[in-house]
């Protein structure tokens, strides 16, 4: 803005006819307008200051320039003579290698020319090699047709071998399966005459034991019917046992033999077979009554001398069955009491106790749920007989005994007796 133009700008009236401007007032304008020109000539000055000092700013970055660019001309200029010196070094070595290269190709060609007078000398031998070569040739042809012939008559033989050799084992075939069925003729026709001798034998030694026996088996099955009866009575007698000593047994007294000891009794039903395996090993129950004498005692009486064993069975409807084995023995304590022989049989019950022979004696058993199911008795997978179970329990853990033919009958009453055999 121009001083003047303000100046008069501030100095026009609004109306100088009625409102003079008195002369203070003129001295106030006029200081004012000298205070503001000295502060515009000040922003004036201190804005030529800022420009002298970017001015000095360029220029210093000029220099600054200028002092980079020399110094990467003198980087030039040295990188430059270096560069002369290498392309000096270059062809100085480029001229060594020159020199080398022309000594190494006239060297190679004086060997060259010896070369080509060895290879004349190479090419007249292999030229009679070709003609050797080509003679050999000739004979291998031939030696090649006489071979193609062989070949031929080979396939020709062959063919007629491998027509044999059909022939051959068809006919091997053959026999071999007449081998086989004159073997296995002769192996059924030992085996037919083997039974048959077996057969035989087996008859002929009944047939002798029947005779030898007949006489006692008779009058065993007499005494027996004859206590069973009512005729005999039970005594208690003391008997002597090895290793025991000696024990109260019920001895069933005939009049026409040797006395027969009763080792076990059921059927007055007032004893609890329910017991646990040292009761059957040492025997419970009343002598005159229902009782089980005690497994020990049954091997200590078997284990020296053969005895017989004689089971009398009551069924219902009081149907009476017995069962006579000839040679009853068991094992000791160390082989649980195993029923180690029945012997032949001979009765009208059924041979029951056959399927526990050669087996031990087990007085509990589990099963699939770990409940506790007694047996007492011989153990058997698929047993044909119990004895010892329990009479109102009409399962296999009842009182039962296999008839034979899978007919299963529950027992009322049963008697077992051994005594001594008479040899």
């Amino acid at each position: 803005m121009n001083t003047q133009n303000i100046f008069t700008i501030q100095l026009e009236p609004e109306d100088t006819s009625e409102k003079p401007v008195p002369p203070n007032e003129w001295e106030i304008l006029r200081e004012n307008t000298c205070s503001t020109i000295s502060q515009l000539k000040k922003i004036k000055l201190s804005v030529y200051k800022e420009k002298l000092n970017l001015y000095s700013e360029k220029c210093k970055i000029k220099d600054d320039v200028i002092l980079a660019l020399q110094t990467c001309l003198e980087t030039y200029k040295n990188t430059n003579e270096n560069n002369n010196e290498l392309i000096s070094f270059l062809k100085t070595k480029l001229a060594e290698r020159h020199s080398k290269m022309v000594a190494l190709k006239k060297a190679h060609e004086t060997q060259s020319a010896g070369y080509e007078s060895t290879i004349c000398e190479k090419d007249e031998m292999i030229n009679t090699q070709d003609g050797i070569i080509k003679g050999q040739e000739k004979q291998i042809e031939e030696l090649a047709n006489k071979i193609k012939q062989q070949y031929e008559l080979t396939i020709k033989s062959d063919e007629l071998i491998s027509s044999l050799r059909a022939t051959v084992e068809d006919s091997e075939a053959k026999i071999k399966e007449r081998d086989q069925k004159i073997t296995q003729l002769e192996t059924e026709l030992s085996t037919k005459a083997e039974r048959i001798r077996t057969t035989q034998n087996l008859f002929d030694a009944a047939l002798m034991l029947c005779k030898q026996n007949d006489r006692v088996v008779s009058s065993t099955i007499k005494e027996l019917q004859e206590i069973l009866s009512g005729e005999n009575r039970s005594e208690i007698k003391i008997v002597p046992l090895p290793r025991i000593g000696p024990i109260k047994i019920a001895v069933e007294n005939v009049a026409t033999g040797p006395c027969w000891m009763v080792i076990q009794r059921r059927g007055y039903k007032v004893v609890d077979f329910n017991q646990g395996w040292f009761s059957f090993v040492e025997g419970f129950g009343n002598l005159d009554e229902d009782y089980w004498i005690g497994l020990d005692k049954i091997h200590a009486m078997t284990k020296s001398h053969m005895h017989e064993l004689y089971i009398h069975l009551v069924f219902a409807n009081n149907e009476t069955r017995y069962a006579y084995y000839d040679n009853f023995a068991i094992s000791g304590k160390s082989d649980d009491y195993k029923l180690r022989s029945l012997g032949n049989y001979v009765g009208n019950a059924g041979d029951g106790l056959r399927t526990h022979e050669h087996h031990i004696f087990r007085t509990i058993r589990y099963d699939t749920k770990t409940t506790v199911e007694y047996n007492r008795w011989w153990q058997h997978e698929y047993p044909n007989c119990n004895l010892n179970g329990t009479f109102s329990e009409k399962t296999e853990f009842g009182v039962w005994w296999c008839r034979g033919n899978g007919t299963y009958k529950f027992v009322e009453s049963v008697q077992m007796l051994i005594r001594r055999k008479q040899v």
